[in-house]
């Protein structure tokens, strides 16, 4: 809920008591049109969790992935080689996808690949925007290419960017620290299109090798006035649980929880989800609140790391068919431990069984 992202209004320094249900539903107002979603939700999800009995929850946001294509190599990735393939659908076909995503949920995250390898992905973005009326239209980029299709910052209402250093490495063409000079360049470009930094997420993915160099782009983003954002490397769909035994990873987080905590930049999450995502803590995953949707309409059940279709979009209508066929042809949700420590899957867990500690998380 890349992470579309609520901003509440800290709890004063001079009041540390833990804010009471009228609080929250003052702080939650504040955040219209969405309240009326997220209400909604809450309620029909603990309705689906207490009397039906089930982990199939509904959704609040739909990641789609447009293209598998990316111009970079990067070490993590999953998405230039997936173990599931799908192929691009055409530019009608993908409009038509978009309005059936559109009937279940008024949040999307395009994502890719890298979605700007897209020839068509400005028409895409202002359709979304403008002809299916998404509220939260996000877009996640390595900012490479933005600067050749500019009309995509005049139809989303949040650009991510993918940034792992703030250190040039010309060594390897294909890698982020390569790209660098024009991804700066072009989140310059992005901040004068979009008329706010709050409105551009730094997202970082941290590794070994880049401790220091997170540390920089917390820091930076701070100056700069983007929200950061950040969680472990997943290789082989598992954490790096060696993090934990570096002393400087902890003390980073240390110091990105303390910023969220204490308001001093916009920060991705909240105190908890940053603690659990970044250390590796239990959640429980709910991954049909974060449906996966590939680019020519396949629907994983219940999630893609397991690579399973149970359906697609374009014949079959609606998620909510895909998830009922879904769970009767592979069961119900496997208890997975939490091991795919990504953002959306984490919030899920707090969403459904902590909304209202969530709801006071985000007002601290």
């Amino acid at each position: 809920m890349t992470q579309k992202k609520a901003n509440f209004v800290p709890v004063s320094a001079l009041d540390k008591r833990p804010p009471s249900k009228r609080d929250l539903l003052r702080g939650l107002l504040r955040q219209a049109p969405f309240v009326a979603k997220n209400f909604q939700l809450y309620f029909r999800n603990a309705w689906r969790r207490r009397f039906l009995r089930t982990k199939v929850v509904a959704p609040y946001a739909v990641t789609f992935y447009v293209t598998h294509k990316c111009n970079l190599a990067c070490s993590y990735c999953t998405q230039k080689e997936p173990d599931v393939f799908s192929d691009e659908l055409p530019t009608g076909e993908t409009i038509a996808l978009l309005k059936r995503i559109r009937k279940e949920t008024d949040s999307i995250v395009i994502t890719g690949g890298e979605p700007t390898l897209r020839p068509d992905i400005e028409e895409l973005a202002e359709a979304a925007r403008f002809e299916c009326k998404y509220r939260s239209l996000l877009l996640i980029t390595n900012g490479t290419l933005l600067d050749r299709k500019p009309r995509i910052l005049r139809a989303v209402t949040g650009l991510v960017v993918s940034l792992d250093a703030l250190a040039a490495d010309p060594t390897n063409p294909l890698s982020k620290p390569a790209a660098l000079p024009k991804v700066l360049e072009n989140l310059e470009l992005a901040k004068e299109l979009l008329g706010s930094p709050r409105r551009i997420t730094i997202s970082t993915v941290i590794e070994q090798w880049n401790v220091s160099e997170v540390e920089r782009l917390l820091d930076w983003c701070g100056e700069q006035g983007f929200v950061f954002a950040a969680q472990s490397a997943q290789m082989e769909k598992m954490p790096n649980l060696a993090l934990l035994k570096n002393p400087q990873y902890q003390a980073l987080v240390d110091k990105i929880i303390e910023r969220r905590r204490s308001g001093t930049q916009p920060i991705n999450g909240t105190p908890r989800t940053i603690e659990t995502l970044l250390r590796f803590g239990d959640f429980q995953c709910y991954p049909t609140m974060f449906p996966r949707v590939y680019p020519n309409g396949d629907v994983f059940y219940p999630c893609e790391p397991l690579r399973k279709i149970a359906g697609n979009l374009l014949s079959d209508g609606s998620l909510k068919k895909i998830f009922a066929r879904g769970k009767s042809i592979y069961g119900e949700i496997p208890p997975c431990q939490g091991i795919c420590y990504l953002f959306g899957n984490v919030l899920s867990h707090y969403y459904v069984n902590d909304f209202w500690g969530l709801a006071g998380d985000f007002m601290q």
